[in-house]
């Protein structure tokens, strides 16, 4: 009974240590496993980026008008960070978006103005 214990116990250990594991390294993985994990990662907080739309980079894989689009963003203190979401429609082109986001994970979106974006942010996002 003692060895079945360990056994499970060990088991647990290395589940709880491949799931934090597994949170740390898909922080920044734009796949649908990366954004999955990282929705309910709780290694990851809540927090805004903003990005700049770039149309050449946006797809329509389904005809439906839902555009994916594959972009830089950047966190309020100008980290680089690659994302990853669908725009119900074409954005507007060189438009900015605050980006509500858990990792890669995309919560919610909205456009966001120049005077509203913090001056490093807004350097990057235009060079």
């Amino acid at each position: 009974m003692r060895s079945f214990l360990r056994v499970f116990l060990l088991g647990i250990f290395l589940l709880v240590i491949g799931y934090f594991g597994a949170c740390v390294g898909l922080k920044d993985n734009t796949s649908e496993m990366g954004q999955a994990l990282n929705q309910f990662n709780v290694l990851t907080k809540e927090e805004p980026r903003y990005v700049k739309i770039d149309n050449s980079k946006a797809v329509d894989e389904d005809g439906y008008g839902n555009y994916e689009y594959t972009l830089t963003s950047y966190d309020q203190n100008g980290g680089k960070h690659p994302i990853k979401f669908t725009g119900m429609g074409k954005l507007k082109q060189d438009h900015y978006l605050k980006l509500t986001t858990k990792g890669t994970y995309v919560i919610t979106y909205q456009e966001a103005f120049a005077k509203n974006i913090p001056h490093n942010v807004y350097e990057k996002l235009n060079k």
